[in-house]
């Protein structure tokens, strides 16, 4: 009887040992699947990141284009009021003349000297005769 009990304890055993490997095994089988979901959605995230990263590449490349841009426009201006900016306020004394604007008028909006208007709307009564 003590010979069958061991048996039975080993059977038993044995049983437990095998359910718990099949167990095992099913488990394995599962994490395997979620792992390979993971692996695509690891990749679908890098591909993802690749893409982003190369957008703000080019976008970080056309910023500096539009910088540039901006500087040489700043240094346009700079060069062009340094140029002679009265020429800018006898044209625009001329287009006030022409307009029909009186030379006092001119005077305070363009700062000419009372002469320099005058001898604008000289130019604009000639102009006109011709």
């Amino acid at each position: 009887m003590i010979n069958v009990s061991f048996e039975v304890i080993a059977i038993a055993g044995l049983v437990s040992g095998l359910l718990a490997l099949v167990l095992s095994y099913a488990q394995n089988a599962r994490l395997r699947t979620q792992l390979e979901r993971q692996q695509d959605v690891l990749r679908t995230l890098q591909a993802d990141m690749g893409a982003v990263c190369a957008g703000a590449v080019s976008v970080g490349e056309h910023l500096a284009q539009l910088e540039q841009r901006a500087h040489q426009l700043v240094k346009r201006q700079d060069q062009l009021e340094l140029q002679d900016p009265s020429k800018q306020s006898y044209r625009h004394a001329s287009k006030m003349m022409h307009k029909g604007a009186q030379v006092e008028e001119v005077m305070a909006d363009c700062g000419l000297a009372r002469g320099e208007a005058e001898l604008i709307a000289l130019a604009q009564r000639i102009k006109k005769a011709s």
